[in-house]
């Protein structure tokens, strides 16, 4: 009976550590989800610009894209392996839909809808990255989303502008 009771009472004082362990990552999960598919969407879309786009500063912007989200993507990943967390290995339906628009937009209006495209993204994306850079779970996903903040602001000020003009 002692020994019932001594792992009830075990169990009791590790639940609170275990809920809280499931929690932390349930968050990172949901963070390299929507982190992962964010990247993968913003660099397909830098490959449609780069092929078809005709504006300089879009088709600019789009190769710094591949290159910064290159990194980005590489860096999450290695990120999320050391965590433990599952990268997604395909961009979900709500993107697909997006890049295939992007994909069937008249030469004409191309750049402009990629531009706002990523205006959008990138608002998105630094909301999420701020958010688990500041709230998430020690480890080293909260230290690359720390790291790759930085560069999402000064796309999303520099595709704001592009979208602006």
């Amino acid at each position: 009976m002692r020994l019932i009771s001594k792992l009830c009472l075990l169990l009791l004082t590790a639940a609170p550590g275990l809920a809280a362990d499931d929690a932390a990552r349930s968050k990172a999960t949901v963070f390299v989800t929507s982190a992962a598919t964010s990247n993968m969407f913003e660099v397909e879309a830098a490959k449609i610009e780069t092929a078809k786009g005709k504006a300089q500063d879009a088709r600019g912007f789009a190769d710094d894209m591949l290159k910064d989200h290159g990194r980005a993507g590489s860096m999450l990943a290695d990120a999320a392996r050391e965590d433990g967390i599952a990268l997604p290995t395909a961009i979900d339906d709500e993107h697909s839909k997006k890049l295939e628009a992007l994909r069937q937009s008249d030469a004409s209006i191309l750049d402009q809808a990629y531009l706002s495209t990523q205006v959008t993204a990138h608002e998105e994306a630094v909301t999420l990255f701020a958010d688990y850079a500041q709230k998430g779970p020690d480890g080293a996903l909260k230290r690359a989303a720390q790291k790759i903040l930085p560069d999402l602001r000064m796309h999303l000020t520099r595709i704001q502008g592009l979208a602006s003009k």
